[in-house]
């Protein structure tokens, strides 16, 4: 099971966030590489089921912004997917980018990187998605090198049952009377946080209570969140983070 407690030189791990998604097109080959260069410790990204039960990656819930094509990731097999320019949008110099598949993002880092993986469901709510993707990370010889992230309670109890080995961390936005609400009646590894939302008690309850505090969230004061013990922080471009 991957360790998001462990510190690097003393700090929190660094998280690229969709991989370097200031730097490249989210999601993207292109975008891991950048993380990577930059410093990431963990690289972010999020995935969808195909038609024809394909992982791939990609976060919006329609094509059309980043693709110029309408329709969601389910509705279409991912040989065709894989046809879309998802670079474009972010630059000229990024066209003819492709849509990648889980299966060939797990090859890539291997050894090399450890990922984050968000579980995008909604509104589609779609078993197939956890069994599929716990299936890739155990073929691949990734369990120790895997998060399972998402805002689905659901599916990570899925995760659990399938395979107890693979690190999950639940992701929400708001603030609990009770910072631990989150994980009741959850076997969870980590809480996600928003930064917006978060406090130094609660990040102190969070992991006296056991799990790692990996947040997510638009605020990013890094060397306060560092000061606060967070076990994680993100970034949309690594290479940028001072502490």
């Amino acid at each position: 099971m991957f360790n998001l407690k462990q510190r690097k030189n003393g700090r929190p791990l660094l998280v690229g966030h969709r991989g370097a998604m200031a730097v490249a097109p989210e999601n993207t080959l292109p975008a891991f590489t950048a993380g990577l260069a930059g410093g990431a410790d963990i690289l972010e990204l999020d995935v969808q089921l195909s038609r024809d039960g394909e992982v791939m990656l990609f976060h919006d819930e329609n094509l059309l912004a980043k693709t110029g094509v309408p329709g969601r990731v389910a509705d279409h097999d991912a040989a065709y997917l894989q046809t879309l320019d998802v670079g474009r949008h972010f630059g000229e110099q990024f066209s003819g980018v492709t849509m990648p598949r889980l299966a060939d993002i797990l090859t890539w880092a291997k050894g090399q990187v450890a990922l984050m993986i968000e579980l995008k469901h909604g509104p589609v709510f779609n078993p197939a998605l956890d069994q599929a993707t716990v299936r890739l990370v155990a073929q691949h010889g990734m369990v120790d090198e895997v998060i399972l992230s998402s805002f689905d309670q659901a599916a990570l109890q899925r995760v659990k049952q399938l395979n107890p080995a693979i690190a999950t961390s639940f992701i929400y936005v708001g603030r609990f009377l009770d910072p631990l609400l989150p994980a009741q009646g959850l076997t969870l590894d980590a809480l996600s946080p928003a930064t917006n939302y978060l406090t130094a008690a609660d990040v102190a309850t969070i992991r006296q209570a056991g799990y790692a505090c990996s947040p997510g969230g638009s605020w990013w004061d890094y060397p306060t969140l560092a000061s606060w013990g967070v076990d994680t922080v993100s970034s949309n471009n690594p290479a940028g983070v001072r502490w």
